[in-house]
């Protein structure tokens, strides 16, 4: 794969389209174009007008095409339209009209257009000033405008020097908002340009992709079988500085452990890839209670209007207590009473160091199921050793028990010694964790572990190597309403998170759904095709673009960005790489009779 870096056409003024209408009043917002007979002006066209003023100074009005009209001049009745245009026994014109919104005006004073001044067509250096590319400190290329060329946005915004994260709604399957994430991630993997705009950090540079629907994400490492049947794909890469796009070259995959595995077995989850292609994740018994993920194992909105959060938060620190390696049995625990002198300080309980002890020196864990067990006995309302429970009355008890015991076949089988736990840190480029098959409880168990260690890892370590979190149906893990250890994570992220180099690419359905905050502290916002009914809760759309949203296109989107005050919308090409398990069935085919000649020789 080579690239080049993108650029807007060659430096020069556009052709003329047209006078400012005279008719129509003028602000410093929005002025209405009359095109010239022989001009062929749509929606998204970028237009230039220039005026002198009266203290000698030139300005220069940038816009955007939002809305067009046309109508006949002289008609005042239905029927005149007849003999006007059919008949000609009656004098009238036909008018053609645009209406342009100002993206800019240089220099920055705020003054209408001139009625009756020269419009053109914004090429070259011009069509740079009214995307803002002079004030981009590092462009990026996001996507192709109406005439195919490169729309930038400043990496500023996403890296987190000057904001961060993106965010993408639209409707599923239509909107193509996970297309579009993984397209970001290419152009700043994949290609040399993105790859000089991350720096020093880009080989440490890591990407955690969550796949939550069917096991399409499992293939990005392979080329896309279809891409031969997009001839227009190739030049739209082109235009965006990639000469030859290809499948992502550093992937690494994960898929949960099969539910239904025999105890010491470890082998994934997955049909549509070989089993030594991808690593069965989970957490080892040790891991999940040093790490304390027994809080996101209580997620549910219900959770939080009760006292079982803080019995769960007693019950977190007293397994860290007790909890002692076993010998001969990595991540395996031992659990047996706590040294003397051992607080009730969480942070400092998992730092003790512990020496290991026999399976009968304790009771063995070496599963969910085991530790299950454990605590069943010790927070049993029959013992009356309430420092497992702080003293709550025993229906409360009884609650957490009742989700306890509904965890073990929901989510028992990632926790596990002998299982791999997902590692960002080492390895491939992006690491993708396939968690599409896991109960609803357990897809918020491994989403929260996951970005909790992610978001953790980072303090203190800087912004640099940045941490890139692409994540669809934000609304199931960050709603609206209620909260949750797993909500109260990603909403740091959003607040915090670019300060410490690490960027959320959330995606969901209606945005009306997700927290504020997350909507809030996104730089960058992206909308694909809307429902009708959520399109007018997009206030940063024109009432143009909120209208014509709802009736996108696959591979249409509009982005927003600080720079620019107006939304622009875009298309970004079909992707080089797999994005389902068809896409990347011709690559597999052909590694499959790779392999059959190998093993015959």
């Amino acid at each position: 794969m080579t690239d080049t870096t993108p650029s807007a056409p060659a430096s020069g003024s556009g052709r003329r389209v047209g006078l400012i209408d005279g008719a129509t009043d003028s602000t410093t917002q929005r002025f209405w174009v009359v095109l010239d007979e022989d001009a062929v002006v749509q929606l998204d066209d970028l237009l230039v007008c220039r005026q002198r003023l009266p203290d000698g100074r030139s300005v220069a009005h940038f816009g955007i095409v939002v809305e067009g009209r046309r109508h006949i001049e002289g008609a005042t009745f239905a029927s005149d339209t007849v003999r006007i245009a059919g008949e000609q026994t009656m004098p009238g014109l036909t008018a053609r009209r645009v209406e342009v919104q100002v993206l800019r005006t240089a220099p920055e004073l705020w003054l209408a257009p001139e009625p009756g001044a020269e419009v053109h067509r914004a090429a070259g250096a011009e069509r740079e000033q009214a995307l803002f590319m002079d004030q981009m400190e590092a462009p990026l290329a996001v996507g192709l405008d109406q005439a195919g060329d490169p729309v930038f946005v400043d990496f500023a915004f996403l890296n987190g020097t000057k904001g961060g994260h993106v965010n993408i709604s639209g409707i599923s399957g239509v909107a193509t908002k996970t297309s579009y994430a993984l397209f970001l991630l290419y152009q700043l993997l994949e290609t040399a340009h993105g790859k000089s705009l991350l720096g020093m950090g880009s080989a440490q540079t890591r990407a955690l992709v969550f796949n939550v629907k069917g096991e399409d994400l499992l293939h990005l490492d392979r080329p896309n079988a279809r891409f031969g049947e997009r001839p227009d794909a190739t030049e739209q890469w082109r235009a965006l500085g990639v000469t030859e796009p290809g499948p992502f070259r550093s992937v690494c995959l994960y898929a949960p452990r099969g539910e239904g595995a025999s105890a010491d077995s470890v082998a994934p989850d997955v049909v549509s890839r070989r089993s030594d292609e991808v690593t069965a994740f989970g957490w080892t018994p040790a891991e999940f209670v040093r790490e304390g993920l027994l809080r996101f194992c209580f997620t549910e909105a219900d959770d939080a209007r009760t006292q079982v959060p803080f019995i769960e938060q007693r019950v977190r620190v007293q397994l860290a207590r007790h909890a002692y390696p076993m010998k001969g049995r990595p991540g395996a625990l031992v659990m047996a009473e706590p040294p003397g002198g051992t607080g009730f300080n969480l942070d400092r309980v998992i730092t003790d160091r512990r020496p290991e002890l026999e399976p009968g020196e304790g009771f063995g864990v070496r599963s969910f199921a085991d530790l299950i067990s454990y605590v069943e006995d010790k927070v049993d309302p029959e013992n009356e050793d309430t420092s497992w429970t702080g003293g709550v009355q025993a229906g409360t008890v009884m609650a957490f028990l009742r989700r306890l015991f509904a965890l073990t076949p929901r989510l028992g089988h990632l926790i596990r010694d002998g299982v791999t736990k997902v590692d960002i840190r080492a390895g491939a480029s992006i690491h993708v964790v396939d968690v599409h098959s896991l109960h609803t409880t357990a897809q918020r168990f491994v989403v929260g572990a996951l970005l909790d260690e992610v978001f953790s890892a980072k303090q203190g370590t800087g912004r640099e190597p940045l941490r890139f979190v692409v994540l669809d149906e934000l609304n199931k893990y960050a709603p609206r309403e209620g909260s949750s250890p797993i909500k109260d994570v990603l909403v740091d992220i959003a607040e915090r998170g670019r300060s410490l180099g690490v960027l959320l690419v959330g995606a969901q359905q209606a945005a009306t759904a997700v927290d504020p905050a997350i909507i809030r502290n996104s730089a960058i916002k992206v909308v694909g095709r809307l429902d009708s009914a959520e399109s007018a809760e997009y206030r940063f759309l024109t009432q143009e673009l909120r209208e014509r949203a709802t009736r996108f296109l696959p591979g249409t989107m509009v982005l927003d960005q600080p720079l620019i005050p107006a939304p622009i919308p875009l298309r970004f090409p079909f992707p080089a790489f797999a994005t389902n398990p068809d896409e990347g069935a011709g690559a597999a085919a052909s590694g499959d009779e790779s392999a059959e000649v190998f093993d015959k020789l």
